[in-house]
């Protein structure tokens, strides 16, 4: 053991023998150490006053305070039975709260992921992603105009025909197909196609499976269509790949949430083609189809929830309570704190998929962070800072999402 270390075991030792006047002796040699501010100086203090000598109590106790001493809670009382009656105690209560240090950094405002179940996407595999991606058509542009010339494409790749493939074929089993074979299929098929291009094309999509009223008995109750995280507009939109069309009232396409509350309102919105609003009872026979909707690894109904579809019992997806559960915000980001160089810096998260870094404004600057090491060391500099992080996709940054701290030193 150090010299250091024998000293401050031998004054612990005497503190719990309560050997007041022994302490102070060693008080000279104990002012020596680093801790005699906050630990030795505050302990004699109090043996001082325990054993009568009360200015001498007085001025340990006040080279505490002169030496940055602040925290009285540690000695259990003995602080406030040693000196609550001293008239200089208001003055010396001041000064312990004036000691505490500011905390070198302080997060004020961040970014969370708001929880929501885990994200499933309608993908084929890796390689058969890359054979899909030679089979696509050229694309440029933003999320959605890609998005729009890949609806557009699947719906013109096949007239549509009541046949189907194998359950477990993929987009490029589909499309061989039609192309080698011939064969024309149903929504299922647009709808595999046009989600497996999309996830391909680096845009996130899911299949959706829409159910009219009363879907337990008759026949053509059920349609197939997917639905795409579109960055441009922050949220997700529903795509029609056998029709070629999304819904909107307006311009701004609408999204799965959208249209199935304008359903239980009874608000019709317009089924956009290719070739321009859709007729009035064509609209009005797809929209007839948003009372229940299950998504890829999700279903929710009003309950009751009724497992049959046109007379067959079917198993189903995870039931979720709400369909908000299962719509995460892609353009949230989540955060903690991480230790670069011994300062402080923050580690970004993200639940978008195609992820690939971060894009940081602060004080006048763009920064870019890189996703495989998403890490943005904090400014130094003294005061309060307020930035904005977004996550960077291969389709641009989405919507900034705040952040302000305070730096102190």
């Amino acid at each position: 053991m150090t010299d250091g270390g024998q000293l401050r075991v031998q004054a612990e030792d005497l503190i719990r023998a309560g050997d007041h006047a022994e302490l102070i002796e060693l008080a000279p040699r104990l002012r020596e150490d680093e801790f005699w501010a906050h630990q030795w100086a505050p302990s004699c203090a109090i043996a001082a006053a325990r054993l009568g000598r009360r200015d001498e109590a007085r001025t340990l106790f006040t080279e505490a305070l002169d030496r940055g001493f602040f925290q009285p809670e540690l000695f259990d009382g003995a602080i406030e039975q040693a000196f609550a009656d001293d008239p200089d105690w208001p003055r010396w209560q001041a000064r312990l709260a004036a000691n505490l240090p500011p905390a070198p950094v302080e997060i004020l405002v961040w970014p969370s992921l708001t929880p929501k179940l885990p994200l499933e996407l309608f993908r084929t595999t890796p390689d058969r992603e890359e054979q899909l991606r030679a089979l696509l058509p050229e694309l440029t542009g933003s999320s959605w105009q890609r998005a729009v010339t890949l609806l557009h494409w699947v719906a013109q790749r096949w007239e549509h025909a009541n046949d189907h493939v194998e359950a477990q074929a993929d987009a490029v089993d589909v499309l061989r197909h039609v192309d080698e074979d011939g064969l024309r299929f149903a929504c299922v098929e647009y709808s595999t196609v046009l989600s497996h291009a999309l996830n391909a094309a680096g845009i996130p999509a899911r299949r959706l499976d829409l159910r009219q009223p009363n879907y337990h008995a008759g026949w053509a109750k059920g349609h197939v269509v997917s639905e795409a995280w579109i960055d441009d507009f922050g949220k997700w939109v529903l795509l029609d790949g056998q029709n070629g069309a999304y819904w909107s009232f307006g311009s701004t396409p609408m999204s799965t949430l959208e249209l199935q509350q304008a359903f239980a309102d009874g608000r019709q919105p317009d089924l956009r083609t290719p070739d321009g609003p859709a007729p009035q009872a064509v609209t009005a026979w797809w929209f007839s189809y948003f009372h229940q909707i299950g998504t890829t690894g999700a279903t929710w109904a009003r309950p009751p929830f009724v497992p049959h579809f046109q007379y067959t019992l079917h198993p189903s997806m995870l039931l979720a309570g709400s369909p908000q559960d299962v719509y995460p915000d892609l353009a949230e980001i989540g955060l903690s704190i991480d230790v670069r160089a011994g300062a402080a810096a923050t580690r970004l998260f993200s639940r978008h998929p195609f992820t690939i870094g971060y894009a940081v404004h602060h004080d006048g600057r763009h920064q870019v962070v890189d996703g495989a090491d998403p890490v943005w060391p904090l400014p130094a500099t003294p005061g309060t800072h307020t930035a904005t992080v977004a996550v960077r996709t291969p389709n641009g940054e989405l919507t900034p999402q705040p952040l302000v701290f305070r730096v102190t030193g």
